[in-house]
C-alpha cells in the first residue's frame, strides 16, 4: 500500500501544477480581456503583484514533481517507474508550455493595461489603431 502512494505522488503533484498553471492563465485572460477587441474592451488593470508571485509559486510547483520522482524511484513498483519514464518528457513539455503561456498572458494583460492608461491620458477619440477603423 505504501508503494502505491509513493508511486502516485509525482503524478498527483504534476496534476496539481497543471491545475495551478491553468488557473493562473484563466484568471489572467479574464482580467486582461485578452480576447476582447480593443474598441469594446473595458478598462484593464495592470497585472497584480499577487499574480506575479503566484506565477513564481506555479513555477516552483511545476519543478517539484521531477525531483520527487528521482528521490522516490527506489520505492516504486517497476510498472509505475516505467510509466513515469515514458511520461516524463511529455509531462515536462506540457508544464513548460503552460508556464510559458502564463508569462505570455501576463504580458498581454500588461500591454492591454498600458493601452487603457494611454487612452485615459490621451483621450479615446485621439488614439486610433488599425483594428479600430471601420471597414
Amino acid at each position: 500500500m505504501n508503494g502505491i502512494v509513493v508511486g502516485l505522488l509525482p503524478g498527483v503533484l504534476w496534476m496539481v501544477a497543471v491545475i495551478f498553471a491553468v488557473s493562473i492563465i484563466t484568471i489572467t485572460v479574464s482580467r486582461g480581456h485578452l480576447f476582447t477587441p480593443r474598441r469594446r474592451r473595458p478598462p484593464v488593470d495592470p497585472v497584480d503583484w499577487a499574480m506575479v508571485k503566484t506565477h513564481f509559486l506555479s513555477f516552483a510547483a511545476a519543478l517539484i514533481p521531477f525531483p520527487v520522482l528521482t528521490f522516490t524511484a527506489d520505492l516504486m513498483d517497476a510498472r509505475m517507474l516505467a510509466f513515469y519514464d515514458h511520461a516524463q518528457l511529455p509531462g515536462a513539455i506540457i508544464i513548460f508550455a503552460l508556464v510559458l503561456l502564463e508569462l505570455i498572458a501576463m504580458y498581454l494583460q500588461a500591454r492591454n493595461a498600458s493601452e487603457t492608461e494611454m487612452d485615459k491620458r490621451l483621450g479615446v477619440a485621439s488614439h486610433r489603431n488599425k483594428d479600430d477603423v471601420a471597414k
